[in-house]
């Protein structure tokens, strides 16, 4: 199998960082025992958001991508209203992200001799990460096709050929939505539609698919990637009461946490047992209990916890 890593850029939080970085990088000439100029910089979560409110903001992100990409279809059959209703949606959820996505107070301090200079800035987290109620491949699928198309590269036999060979890679990736970029891309698609700009408005929603959409690859990360997307699957098939697909799927979920309890330290690996056994109790309760419908609808809610706890764990 072939890997692509794409790297998770992220700019600086603000000028003020920046500048302090490059004053500690700075060679200053001065007694050993004594520097000329200082700096310092704090940064402090003003709020932290609970398991509840992460979880619906990575599916407003996932439904952000959804609708853009249904834009795009609508914009290829040159229907307009239905492109910019897609548009108006993605920008209401955009709009609920940014009132609710954590932010930190960067606090920049620097000293010279007799003189203090002091600065604070609040900023915000732009990347959120990406999950849709559906199923992961829901989202990640046309994201995929977007950077596939982005990336072809002339082959040295003619015609084009993919740079991302395998597709499986992303579906065992983090993903993450620039918000700040997907806002921009969105506006600009607005105001180009309006001006029936169709070429124009599907350039700016291409852009969001695949410059504003990150995806992290990490060898350690992997097996907790795959368990929380079966957690996710196997929530939905209890909802479709598909107990024994349901059964399999929390079986492959534990197999991966094992994975990931032998890699991640010894901290975390009694936080990962505890948990498997509480999955692995969970099955063999699946397989001889009580399936109506108020019983599912128990395990549902306990599944959902898990997955609550597993993307804790992401760095």
């Amino acid at each position: 199998m072939s890997t692509i890593i794409t790297p998770f850029k992220i700019k600086p939080l603000c000028s003020a960082v920046l500048a302090a970085a490059l004053f500690v990088s700075l060679p200053v000439f001065a007694e050993p025992d004594k520097a000329r100029i200082i700096a310092e910089t704090d940064i402090k979560p003003v709020a932290t958001l609970s398991a509840q409110e992460s979880q619906a903001m990575s599916l407003a992100a996932g439904r952000i991508l959804l609708h853009a990409d249904d834009a795009r279809i609508a914009i290829a059959e040159e229907d307009k209203e239905t492109a910019l209703s897609e548009i108006k949606q993605g920008l209401t959820l955009v709009k609920l992200i940014q009132n609710t996505i954590p932010k930190y107070k960067v606090t920049t301090t620097i000293k010279a001799g007799d003189e203090t200079y002091t600065d604070e800035e609040e900023v915000s987290k732009r990347f959120v990460q990406v999950f849709n109620e559906q199923y992961i491949q829901d989202v990640i699928a046309p994201v995929v096709q977007a950077k596939t198309d982005n990336l072809k590269h002339p082959s040295p036999k003619g015609g084009d050929i993919s740079a991302i060979e395998d597709y499986a890679i992303w579906g065992q990736s983090t993903m993450k939505l620039n918000i700040a970029l997907a806002g921009d891309a969105l506006t600009l698609a607005k105001e180009e539609l309006k001006k029936s700009h169709f070429d124009n408005a599907d350039v700016a929603l291409a852009l969001l698919q695949t410059e504003g959409v990150v995806f992290e690859y990490s060898a350690i990360e992997l097996p907790l990637t795959e368990a929380a997307d079966d957690l996710k699957l196997a929530q939905l098939e209890i909802s479709e009461g598909k107990t024994d697909q349901a059964q399999a799927t929390l079986k492959r979920a534990s197999d991966n946490l094992k994975k990931y309890e032998s890699i991640s330290g010894e901290s975390r690996a009694k936080e990962v047992r505890k948990l498997n056994k509480q999955i692995d109790k969970l099955t063999r309760s699946l397989a001889k209990g009580d399936h109506s419908e108020s019983a599912l609808k128990k395990v549902g809610k306990e599944i959902a916890s898990y997955w609550d706890r597993v993307v804790k764990w992401f760095k």
